[in-house]
This record gives structure tokens, sequence and C-alpha cells, in this order.
């Protein structure tokens, strides 16, 4: 007897292979049988016949952590075939650290994750996971915040850690690591962690590779010089023995060579995309790194100085002309209730004159006065660095979704579809067996997720069931927040989360805490 049978559906395992058509039984949390079942008991039959079964799609890198606890947009997930989210992206994380700690670090990263709910109470990891244990809709995989660590071991000081805060980072990272993440989380643009040496990185990577884990990292020059930043990562990956992923690259074909040639040296090295050229980030991302140090209130109160001003407007001019390809291509994403919210969705050169007589006055009075709460979104037109993002043999998927504001990137909205509809079928970049591989297996063996990302007997039913010729990505720049169409079932350890167009059961979700291989 099945809780669950889908009948006459093309089967795609996750492994990349062509897919097959046949029946799949749920019993329980599982994929019970797959085969020709047409006749077997069940309590229920969904008749999938010109649809696509396949593994629940992997975010290896979504924000999203507070606002699925929220319960806001869990949709967005589910009706692109989400069913997990890894945890501390960029290294943002709420654990381990003391009150006051904590206190400043919610502030730094309320910009892209909104402020904890009063209800929400934790005092260390495992009562942090616990709250989303059977109360979000989807899984989540829980990673070590770096930035976390060294903010609790180190503080904001701009300078390299001492030897006994080493060691203190080590233990708070082996803290985590017990409570079961499958890794490390760095974002070395972001600080407290931007302050560490590669030193500090190694060190906490070899607590990381202790217990099998994997160290992922916003490499340092994402606004500059990311070549040096992932050799960076390399280098860490290299000493501390551990394989390294590095987030949301767009690379040219020469530092996609560094990754191949660091692979055949025997560095597991991997990468993610996301299908969309654009980016997005706070507006602090513009000024320097000597005011950008943290916490929140003085780097408020330097930009408040306009002698500080007045220094960091050739550093903010500089940013803009090389960050994006015209003054109209910045654009607000998020900003808070007050006299600035109008500016929503509009570019950021609509700013100046209404809130200052240039960039630089601009941006730093938006910044003082919303209390740093300004993300955007900066638009690039490169459709040749978006392909090979995106189709190289090394990288999977990764949304970088972000949730705030009226105007989001869609990213979190549409980042998954948007592969199967604009990638496949429209430019035909990639395969369909191999596009699901990017967002299914792949990412689960990168994360050491049993019995995850794949449809076999025996594995986790988490499941899409969707129409490969109408799947559709739906979010744009102008409208964010669409749902993606075509999925007509998700499952998630198998319950029924998303069905007929609709949310079912909204707390399928689990932690998905990695087993301990620890030597």
């Amino acid at each position: 007897m099945f809780d669950w049978l889908l009948t006459g559906g093309t089967v795609f395992d996750g492994t990349g292979q062509p897919g097959f058509e046949a029946d799949v039984g749920l019993r329980g949390d599982r994929i019970q049988t797959i085969g020709q079942l047409a006749d077997a008991r069940t309590r229920r039959r969904i008749d999938a016949r010109g649809l696509a079964i396949c593994p629940g799609f992997i975010d290896v890198h979504s924000h999203s952590e507070f606002s699925l606890l929220r319960g806001d947009d869990l949709q967005p997930r589910l009706s692109q075939g989400i069913t997990t989210d890894l945890m501390a992206p960029d290294g943002f994380a709420y654990t381990p650290l003391s009150p006051d700690r904590l206190a400043e670090m919610a502030a730094y990263l309320a910009v892209f994750n909104g402020v904890p709910e009063r209800d929400w109470q934790w005092s260390d990891t495992s009562e942090y996971l616990a709250m989303f244990e059977g109360k979000v809709g989807i899984n989540l995989v829980p990673q070590v915040g770096f930035n976390a660590v060294r903010a609790e071991a180190v503080g904001w000081d701009p300078r390299p850690a001492t030897p006994s805060e080493i060691r203190q980072m080590r233990d708070l990272t082996r803290q985590v690591m017990e409570q079961g993440a499958s890794g490390i989380q760095a974002g070395l643009d972001y600080f407290p962690s931007g302050h560490s040496s590669t030193e500090e990185l190694v060190a906490v990577a070899r607590v990381v590779a202790e217990y099998g884990g994997i160290y992922t990292s916003h490499v340092r020059g994402i606004r500059g010089d990311v070549a040096f930043g992932v050799r960076e990562a390399l280098q860490v990956a290299r000493q501390a023995h551990l394989p390294v992923h590095i987030s949301h690259l767009f690379g040219s074909d020469q530092l996609y060579e560094e990754l191949v040639a660091a692979r055949n040296e025997g560095i597991d090295v991997t990468f993610d995309a996301y299908p969309y050229m654009a980016a997005s980030s706070h507006l602090a991302f513009c000024i320097p790194q000597w005011v950008d140090q943290g916490p929140p209130d003085r780097v408020i109160d330097l930009l408040a100085d306009p002698v500080v001003q007045s220094k960091v407007a050739s550093d903010i001019e500089r940013f803009f002309g090389a960050y994006v390809s015209r003054p109209r291509d910045a654009f607000f994403s998020s900003l808070p209730d007050g006299p600035y919210k109008y500016l929503e969705g509009r570019p950021l050169i609509d700013a100046i004159g209404p809130v200052g007589k240039n960039l630089a006055e601009t941006v730093c009075r938006l910044l003082v006065e919303c209390r740093m709460q300004v993300l955007m979104v900066y638009r690039w037109n490169d459709e040749e660095k978006l392909r090979r993002a995106m189709t190289h043999r090394l990288g999977m998927v990764g949304s970088d979704g972000l949730y705030r504001g009226s105007y989001p990137h869609p990213r979190g909205f549409g980042a998954h579809a948007r592969v199967l509809s604009h990638l496949v079928r429209d430019k035909g970049w990639l395969d369909f067996p191999d596009a699901i591989r990017r967002m299914t297996g792949m990412p689960a063996a990168r994360y050491g997720l049993a019995d995850r990302g794949i449809v076999r007997s025996g594995a986790f039913a988490d499941l899409a069931v969707f129409d490969p010729e109408r799947v559709q990505d739906r979010a744009t720049f102008e409208d964010p927040r669409a749902n993606a169409v075509g999925m007509e079932y998700v499952f998630v350890n198998g319950r029924a989360a998303f069905m007929e167009g609709g949310l079912g059961d909204t707390a399928a979700g689990r932690v998905l805490r990695r087993r301990s291989t620890k030597d």
C-alpha cells in the first residue's frame, strides 16, 4: 500500500541520465518503489502522463531563513520545485553569538533578512535550529557562518586574529559542526569576515575537514579582483585538505581554466551561479572598506561626517563606473519605511537631487538616514559571461535569493524555473537531464545530503512533478515577486507541500543535519 502513486511520468533521476517512463510509489517519507505499478494499491494517485518527475531542487545559496520562518515566501520556493535551501549564505549567521554580538549582527544583517521576531528565542545553535524543525515547508541544511564566528571571537576590529582568538574560532566552528553542519560558509566582502587573514580561514577550515565538511566562500574581490579571491579559496582548500565551493561566480575563461587546473591538481572545487545578468547587495557595497568595517553604528557615524563623505566620493564614483553598465542600471530593491520608501524599484540616479546634490552625498545620506537598510540591484549586460557561468562543467545553480522589499532581485522567485525555461528551452545551452542534475544530484553530493537529490528506491521523497514544456519563471525586474508556473506537485519528505497551484503541507521541511564523519 502506497501513500502516493505517481503513474506514467518521465523520471529524471538526478544523475544526468536520460529520462525513462516509470511509476513512482511513495510510502512515509521515502520512495518505496520505481517500476510498473499502475495496478498497485495506493491511498492517493496522480496521473503523471506528460509530466517530468525529478528530485526536488536544492538551492545552495539563498538568504531565505527568516523569510521561511515567517512563512512569507514559501510559495515562491515551492512553485519552482525547490525542496531544500542551505543556511548561512555568505557566512551570515546568528549563532554562535553572545547577546551583545547578536544584537550587532542582527542589525548588520537586517538589510538582507529583516530583524528577528520578538518571539524567536535562542541561546545557541541547537535552539536556533530547533525553531525550524517541523515549522517550515522545505528542508534546511545547517552551515557554520564564519561572519558570526569571527564576530564572537575577534569583534569588528580591522586586524588579524591573535593565536588565542584563532583557537576560539576553531572551538566555535567545532560547536556548530557538532550540531550537524555540512561545512562552513564565508563572505569575505562583508564584515567582520573581511578582516580575516588567509591563515585564519585555513585554521577554521581544518576543523571542518575533521568532520568531512566543505569550505564555501563568497570570495574576496567580487567587487574588484575576483581572481585573487578565487586563488585564496583554492589555497584554503589546498592547505586544509577539504573540498571548496565558490559562491555566485561569474568569471572569465582564464579564471575557469584555473579552477579546472586546480581540479586536475586534486583540489575538489565547484561553484554556483544564477541565470540573470544582475547582482544584488546592500548599498554599502559601494563605500571603501576602511569605512565599511562595522558595526553598523560606527559606519553610520563615519558617513555622517562631511569630511568622510568628501574622502569617499571618488571611491563611490569609481565603484558605480566599474560595476554597472550605465547609471540607470543600479536601482533600489528595498528601503525602510519612511521618506525614501517611494524610491523602491527606481534607479539610483532618481535620488540625486531629491536626496543629495551628487552621487556621493546621496549615497551617504541614504545610508545614514536609513540606518544602512538599503538594498540594491546592479544590472550588467554580458550574455557570454552568463553562458560561461551557467554551462561550465564545475557549475551548479544557486539563486542568491533575497526577499526584502517590493522590488527584490527576481532570482529568488524564478532562478531554478528559469534554468529549465530560458537556458534549456529558449537558449539550448543545457540539455534537460544535465540541467536537472545541476540542481539536484550535484548539490546533494556536494553537501553530503545522503539519499537526497536522486530518484531511487529508498531515497527520501523530495520530488518535483511538472510539465517540462510549461514550466516557466514569471518574475521580472518590473514584477519580481511573480511566482513560477508549470509545477504540478512538490513533495517534501513524502508530504505534498505544493499541489494544484497552491501550498499544501507547509510544515513538511526538516533540518538536515549531516552525520559526523569526524576522524
